[in-house]
């Protein structure tokens, strides 16, 4: 099997331990992570040079070659990279792929479909996320992305979304990611490896508050601090851990030592850092749709923008909520987010295809999304035709709010 993509929170490395200790043969295509050291078989950002030196070594002498080809002969560079990726893809029982927009992706799937393999997609968020969709969707124009949030094209992410929705056996998201989506797909559980949580519920009278976010201006952080220091002011008593770029090892010892994580007010938790802290023994404070399915109910403290300070003030005056939440995390993550569990279901999934039953059926873009553009509507058009003749695609568009998704 082949696991591809952008290495995101160690999912590929945990995924393919998994399957080896099954047994399995495993490739694995990623760049490797600052907070996640890893070494994979082939780089997803140099494969030519990784694929070829894996072969016959003289990794700089091929590094030079792809530099020179590269400044050549761009279309040559492609073709060759084209041809390598392929034949890694080519014969893959299984391929799992992680994040979005890959290099030719597309390619690969075909190379998987046509040897009789079977896909399963992750979408794990900005892969896909269209922030101008989501804010619309979800109505958080008060939030301001980062420009580099809001120039990555459109196309790029419609397209990633429609060829896996043509390609895949089963696909795995969550709603806030899927704006642009058309076919209906499964709950993306979170996987864990257990047993490297250490799990502890310290107890505190005065709480040891934890805020760790990848991203601050996508978590809510200046949302979340200032309505920590408002409660600070009230003389509410707790102390306070603001980490920044910690390695995965360091953070983790944090937050089996903490007493609460408050983790993000924009996009929908629990995400993969709240479900380590409930591992971990933490009661967790997030934002999160309460009118998720019943495959996805974790015991969080449900916080948004409006009524984050009056939230937390409960959660942080009341040990025995705490205590509650802490212990009802671990239980719940051993039931549903253990890795064995979740590789189980996502086989059980891939091998249903694409007609099974799933947890979410979009509906934005069919019956409430309105183009930005002429040329966003010519691109979403554009992209629909890849899946146009899908049986899912007739079914799912008939009778929407855009007759047949013509914008």
């Amino acid at each position: 099997m082949v696991i591809s993509g952008h290495e995101i929170c160690g999912v590929i490395g945990d995924l393919a331990d998994e399957f080896e200790r099954r047994g399995h043969e495993v490739v694995t295509v990623a760049m490797e992570h600052r907070f996640f050291p890893r070494r994979y078989d082939y780089d997803q950002h140099d494969f030519p040079v990784s694929a070829l030196s894996r072969r016959f070594g003289m990794r700089r002498l091929w590094r030079r070659v792809f530099q020179v080809l590269w400044e050549v002969d761009p279309r040559l560079h492609h073709a060759v990279e084209r041809r390598l990726r392929t034949r890694v893809f080519r014969g893959a029982n299984l391929y799992i792929r992680v994040w979005g927009m890959i290099p030719f992706d597309r390619e690969g799937l075909e190379a998987v479909k046509r040897g009789g393999g079977r896909v399963a997609t992750l979408f794990m968020g900005s892969d896909v996320r269209d922030y101008g969709v989501f804010r619309d969707q979800y109505e958080v124009a008060r939030w301001q992305f980062p420009k580099e949030y809001l120039d990555v094209p459109l196309a790029a992410k419609v397209v990633a979304l429609r060829t896996h929705e043509r390609y895949s056996d089963a696909i795995f998201s969550v709603p806030d990611q899927m704006g642009l989506a058309l076919r209906p797909y499964h709950h993306l559980q979170v996987p864990l490896r257990l047993d490297s949580l250490v799990h502890a519920v310290p107890g505190r009278p005065v709480p040891k508050v934890v805020h760790a976010p990848s991203a601050p201006h996508i978590k809510g952080t200046d949302v979340i601090e200032a309505a920590l220091a408002t409660l600070r002011a009230e003389g509410i008593r707790f102390e306070f851990v603001s980490v920044r770029d910690a390695a995965h090892d360091e953070l983790l010892r944090i937050l089996t030592d903490a007493d609460v994580l408050v983790d993000e007010l924009i996009a929908h938790g629990p995400g993969w850092l709240s479900f380590e802290a409930m591992a971990s023994g933490c009661a967790v404070a997030t934002r999160y749709l309460e009118d998720s399915p019943a495959c996805f109910r974790p015991p969080v403290w449900c916080i948004d923008e409006h009524n984050v300070v009056d939230r937390l003030r409960t959660l942080l005056t009341d040990l025995q909520l705490r205590i509650r939440l802490a212990e009802e995390g671990r239980r719940y993550v051993h039931e549903h987010n253990r890795i064995e569990h979740v590789v189980d279901g996502m086989l059980a999934k891939v091998e249903a295809g694409p007609e099974a039953s799933t947890d979410y059926v979009p509906t934005f873009l069919t019956n409430s999304y309105a183009p930005r553009s002429d040329e966003e509507a010519r691109t979403i058009n554009a992209a629909n035709a890849l899946v146009a003749e899908e049986t899912w695609y007739r079914s799912q568009v008939a009778g929407s709010a855009h007759d047949g998704l013509v914008f």
